[in-house]
């Protein structure tokens, strides 16, 4: 049975017609349809949609209501409606999406900033876990570790010698370095699995900790498209700058203090659109010392970012993707020049099989 709002009608939305109303009305506000969706709400004026919402994960995604039904609360409603079944179905963290300047509309709801870009958009989550309880785990971890340490981000789709080559740089130029892994597992490699190469590719490192990545760097709430394939119109390009401007924000506000990190170590990326951008961004908030354009606290320093040139075999750059590519085309021998013995070893394994039939029937670009 349906529930009613300001006299509108709740539907969980199915049929073409209704879907189709929903991208009209997200197109009209400057969205786009949110990818992996698994349950679409709308507010209904008749047959008329005037206010949409999404659960995509534990993330409220394309949120947006007509202009007709603006300050009525209609917003809060649909959101508190998306916050009861995602509770319903066992979720107890939330994020959710929005403008900067509607923040303060959902901190009603309950919701607290997480990060947000000035006349941009912010993130805010929900729920008894938090990033105050995040950001106390890494600076437990950060204790007895050096000030002026380094940070690589990575996903490792599988472990390479390009990723090798830049931790094994980054570490002899800190006094320590964390190697935080991707820990959102929609990668054709299974997160246990990217974890544990990278941490047996690194075990001779003796100044580097490899951690996971937590909910709060490279995740479907801090930066969802960089999971999918981009469209090349504005709207969806203009989407992976938002998702990317806030991920930095993120490490640069919350996670480079809390693990004394002062230098952020990168790759060239070659073939990767989305982290073209993401590379670019982050040498634009990571560094600037205007904090005020980004809405940082004044005291918090700037992230030195360093772009190392991708390792390369015979002049061509060695990436993950190129590793795939190789195992769908069935040329294990020219993957075995491209990993680790480590990573090698793993490929060998009965424990590899269903993984890399997945990759063969898979044209994902994770």
């Amino acid at each position: 049975m349906s529930e009613t709002f300001f006299g509108l009608e709740e539907r969980i939305l199915h049929t073409k017609d209704e879907l189709a109303q929903r991208e009209a009305l997200l197109t009209s506000r400057g969205l786009t349809v949110p990818e992996g969706e698994e349950l679409v709400l709308g507010l209904f004026d008749g047959e008329q949609l005037v206010a949409t919402g999404a659960l995509v994960r534990n993330v409220l995604q394309g949120i947006a209501v007509d202009m007709s039904h603006e300050g009525e609360g209609v917003a809060a409603a649909i959101v508190s409606s998306l916050i009861k079944r995602a509770v319903d179905r066992g979720i107890t963290q939330i994020f959710l999406y929005t403008v900067s300047e509607d923040i303060s509309r959902f901190e009603n709801l309950g919701f607290s900033k997480v990060a947000a870009v000035p006349k941009g958009a912010a993130l805010l989550e929900w729920g008894s876990a938090g990033i105050e309880s995040y950001l106390s785990s890494l600076k437990a971890l950060a204790e007895d570790k050096p000030d002026h340490a380094g940070a690589v981000v990575i996903n490792c789709n599988p472990f390479t010698l390009g990723h090798r080559a830049l931790i094994e740089y980054a570490s002899s130029h800190v006094p320590w370095l964390y190697v935080l892994v991707v820990e959102e597992d929609r990668s054709l490699f299974p997160f246990r699995v990217r974890y544990r190469l990278v941490q047996e590719g690194v075990a001779d490192l003796r100044n580097v900790t490899v951690m996971k990545g937590g909910p709060y760097i490279i995740s479907s709430a801090t930066f969802p498209t960089y999971f999918i394939r981009p469209d090349a119109n504005e709207a969806s390009q203009r989407a992976v700058r938002m998702h990317a401007s806030l991920d930095v924000s993120i490490f640069r506000m919350h996670i480079a203090p809390a693990l004394k990190v002062a230098d952020r170590f990168v790759g060239t990326e070659p073939y990767c659109p989305t982290t073209s951008v993401y590379n670019e961004i982050m040498k634009i908030i990571l560094q600037a010392r205007e904090t005020e354009a980004f809405g940082f606290d004044a005291k918090i320093p700037p992230v030195t970012v360093h772009e190392i040139p991708r390792f390369e075999i015979g002049g061509t750059p060695v990436s993950a993707s190129k590793v795939r590519d190789m195992i769908r085309e069935g040329n294990l021998s020219e993957v075995q020049k491209l990993v680790p013995k480590t990573t090698w070893d793993w490929l060998k394994s009965d424990e590899a099989v269903p993984v890399m039939e997945r990759i063969r029937q898979s044209d994902s670009r994770h």
